[in-house]
């Protein structure tokens, strides 16, 4: 590879490359000592983010829902998302008072 130190995306884009498999032309932009020096970190904030989410407010379904209504179907694609999406209610488990600045 021609200067591997420098950032140069456009190498990659004439090249019959594989993302998914065992081409490792790739592997500069998250693996070793090119990785993202903040993706722990970066996991670490995310991960305890979601868990005050979870933990700051009762969650239930709208409309009297129950859970054996909801509908678990995929749409195929990239990041397989949901064919329906998810809508829970969110109600804070601490009284008013305490949220206000």
């Amino acid at each position: 590879m021609e200067n591997p130190t420098d950032f140069c995306p456009e190498r990659f884009i004439e090249k019959a490359i594989d993302a998914k498999g065992h081409d490792f032309q790739f592997l500069p932009f998250g693996s070793g000592r090119r990785m993202c020096p903040a993706y722990n970190l970066g996991m670490r904030v995310i991960s305890s983010s979601l868990a005050n989410v979870l933990h700051g407010f009762n969650w239930k379904l709208p409309n009297q829902m129950r859970p054996e209504d909801l509908s678990m179907e995929e749409i195929f694609g990239l990041s397989t998302p949901r064919k329906f999406p998810l809508i829970a209610v969110a109600e804070p488990r601490l009284p008013h008072e305490v949220y206000n600045l």
